[in-house]
């Protein structure tokens, strides 16, 4: 049966036109999503290929100490990301073998610029002389490198010691705050940590001015040289005046207290009847008579 297209209402026209409306919005509205949805995934199609694209770098294959000349051995090549990579690390361990460590370099670490001597620079021990200072060394024991509880980078007191005579000693702190930058073999290396444990060395090198370089060369040779480890936290300096044997000893050591009693002889086998003077040192008396 046809339909009598006089038979809808104007209202009904009016919610057929509604509908139309509504179905197109929802079409653009859906199109609209669509194309977002496509272009975020595109987006994050292509972040993800970047991220999975990788590029060859340097690293250490063990721990470079610092100083060290770095060798083949010291290095392996390693893929990363290329996104996370700056375009100037080195892809080539010829590029890098050969170089001086200004650092100790890690394990698995990058190794980059900042992390080595410059090219034709000298490397090792000069490198951590602070600008102004000279690098002195002297011979130490047990006693006086403090137990081999001396580290590299820790600060000392140095004391000298000095016998002019049989009756004058002098102890006097001729340095304050002195930095140690290397122990036996070990140069200091500001990114790592001091290994706590005690190490038994036979020399300690400072970080001096050519001043106070002439001082303790000069106190090496006529004294005796002890350091006195300082805490990391204290860096002022104060005001010594020595010490010699009186300080400690008192008058016992000025060479004055000696006490002179005549001894008279005898002038008979008897010392009955006579007077005496008895004289206790430790387990032994003496009698003089007069």
């Amino acid at each position: 049966m046809a339909v009598n297209p006089q038979s809808f209402t104007p209202k009904t026209k009016n919610k057929l036109s509604s509908l139309i409306v509504m179905i197109i919005i929802a079409i653009f509205l859906g199109l609209i999503a669509a194309v977002g949805i496509w272009q975020y995934l595109n987006k994050t199609q292509q972040q993800v290929k970047e991220f999975t694209v990788t590029r060859a770098v340097v690293v250490a294959s063990k721990e470079i100490p610092a100083g060290k000349s770095i060798e083949e051995t010291d290095l392996a090549i390693k893929q990363l990301p290329a996104k996370t990579i700056p375009k100037d690390y080195p892809s080539s361990i010829d590029s890098i073998k050969g170089r001086l460590a200004k650092h100790t370099i890690g394990p698995e670490e990058v190794i980059t610029e900042s992390r080595l001597v410059g090219q034709g620079a000298a490397g090792g021990l000069p490198v951590v002389i602070p600008a102004g200072k000279r690098a002195i060394t002297i011979r130490v024991n047990e006693v006086v490198g403090v137990g081999g509880f001396i580290n590299p980078g820790d600060f000392v007191d140095i004391l000298a010691t000095l016998k002019k005579s049989d009756e004058l000693t002098l102890s006097k702190t001729i340095l304050q705050n002195v930095q140690v930058i290397a122990v036996g073999d070990k140069i200091f290396d500001p990114s790592t940590y001091s290994n706590p444990q005690p190490k038994i060395v036979s020399q300690v090198t400072f970080a001096l001015s050519p001043k106070d370089s002439e001082r303790l060369a000069l106190a090496s040779e006529t004294g005796q040289i002890h350091l006195v480890l300082r805490p990391h936290s204290e860096k002022e300096l104060t005001t010594t005046t020595g010490a010699n044997l009186e300080d400690i000893y008192g008058y016992i050591a000025s060479g004055n207290q000696a006490i002179n009693i005549p001894i008279i002889p005898t002038t008979s086998g008897s010392n009955i009847d006579r007077n005496s003077i008895e004289i206790i040192l430790g387990d032994q008396k003496t009698y003089y008579y007069y």
